[in-house]
């Protein structure tokens, strides 16, 4: 898949240069850069279509995405999650103010209807877990927090404010069940390492500098580098009776995972920083957290459509291909779709809003848009072979698909082509779009 390509291009560019920066410039002025001309469809004037009643019959509307909203118009999809423990929210793009504030919103109606109490997005492990340690205890500044440059993609006003609400909801007393904040990505292994380190200090000091030894290999790729990172864990594994009454249960279990995140970080470095290597180790981290959660848990997952739907194809196997080998049904897809709008992506070494034209007349995006509904859940499980838009709908058309890095240049790039009902279990539809709201 093209698509797929390009935001595997996409993610490399971004990881090198957040690597060799160490920081997370500033968005640029908010001049909206235009992209090239693409063909467009339109909804005027046009003769209504069994397709697109279908679809009017079908869809589901809801109101708003302000996460600030009474949660009634959200009601009708507890029966399309039913008893699943994972609910994957995807995005079109990395920096859409809609997408951001409906996964807010979709999170309180989870937590608090469906009783989901674990979240988990597309963020390095060991840094997402001083948000975790925000959340329950208080300690720490998230604005702060998000300013990692392994959470930069992910600074900003609406997961801030979603951050402060898990806070608020924890400290309420007669909220019982506690919620969690995870990552589950592996893109560095500084933080890992150090955790590790720290660990060893503590636990046996003896140990700790042939650990170290072992460790100063990165970042060499070879596979006797990632023989010495894979020592290091079995060592850790070998001794987990002394090193958990030399700490704790809860210490000893954090230390063997961040030496598990070396271990994957090594290999997806050394393998060029392939896409398959990441995303199978991605769905590694979320069976973890989604195991340490308990049997009870259930987990809202953040990430890119890329990486929530599945992929189709044999040489490029996604996080959500994994997941749904590994888990069935008990896993719902959602994919975030638009029309029309303005979101943040990286260009040139900087963050910058761009404004895209309208998608191309045999689009997803645009068969949504003529159905003249402005915001929409569609449950393409529901779709029978008998439906009038089942010829249309089950056979490859395109849709967006931005990653962190955006090229105004070639927007024609910018589109994944698939059968869409292969990829996602529910479409969550915006017909226009703002950016997020990047903090200063």
């Amino acid at each position: 898949m093209l698509g797929m390509k390009i935001k595997h291009i996409n993610y490399l560019i971004t990881v090198a240069f957040l690597m060799a920066s160490c920081t997370v410039p500033g968005p640029s002025t908010s001049t909206v850069v235009p992209t090239a001309a693409l063909p467009t469809s339109s909804a005027t004037g046009q003769e209504v279509s069994a397709d697109i009643l279908w679809l009017k019959a079908t869809a589901i509307p809801f109101d708003t995405a302000d996460p600030n909203s009474n949660l009634e118009d959200l009601m009708l999809i507890k029966k399309m999650i039913g008893n699943a423990r994972i609910v994957a929210l995807g995005e079109a793009t990395h920096g859409t103010h809609e997408f951001f504030q409906m996964k807010y919103r979709m999170l309180e109606f989870l937590v608090q209807e469906l009783g989901f109490n674990t979240f988990a997005i597309e963020a390095n492990w060991p840094e997402a877990n001083l948000i975790n340690n925000y959340i329950h205890t208080g300690l720490g500044d998230p604005a702060e927090l998000l300013k990692d440059p392994y959470l930069g993609i992910w600074d900003t006003q609406e997961m801030l404010d979603m951050i402060q609400w898990m806070r608020v909801y924890n400290e309420n007393p007669s909220n019982s069940q506690k919620l969690s904040f995870f990552g589950f990505d592996m893109q560095g292994d500084q933080m890992a390492r150090h955790n590790v380190a720290q660990f060893m200090q503590k636990v046996d000091p003896q140990a700790a500098q042939q650990i170290a030894d072992d460790y100063s290999c990165i970042p060499q790729s070879s596979t006797g580098c990632q023989m010495k990172l894979q020592v290091v864990y079995d060592w850790l594994g070998q001794h987990q009776a002394d090193y958990t009454a030399a700490s704790s249960p809860d210490e000893f279990i954090q230390a063997l995972q961040s030496a598990r995140i070396v271990i994957q970080y090594g290999d997806y470095a050394s393998n060029n920083n392939n896409y398959n290597i990441r995303d199978r180790y991605m769905a590694e981290n979320v069976t973890w957290v989604l195991d340490q959660a308990g049997s009870d848990a259930r987990i809202v997952l953040w990430a890119h459509n890329n990486h929530v739907g599945m992929s189709g194809e044999e040489n490029l196997v996604s996080m959500g291909d994994y997941l749904r080998k590994q888990y069935g049904n008990q896993m719902v897809v959602f994919g975030f779709l638009f029309y029309q709008g303005s979101f943040n992506a990286w260009w040139n070494s900087s963050l910058q809003t761009f404004q895209v034209d309208p998608p191309p007349t045999d689009s997803y995006e645009s068969f949504f848009y003529n159905a003249g509904l402005p915001r929409f859940f569609l449950d393409l499980r529901t779709l029978k072979t008998d439906s009038p838009a089942a010829d249309w709908f089950l056979a490859p058309h395109p849709f967006r698909f931005i990653g962190t890095n955006y090229d105004p240049y070639s927007a024609q790039l910018y589109f994944e082509t698939a059968a869409l009902a292969k990829v996602f279990d529910i479409v969550i539809y915006f017909q226009d779009t703002t950016p997020a709201l990047i903090l200063k």
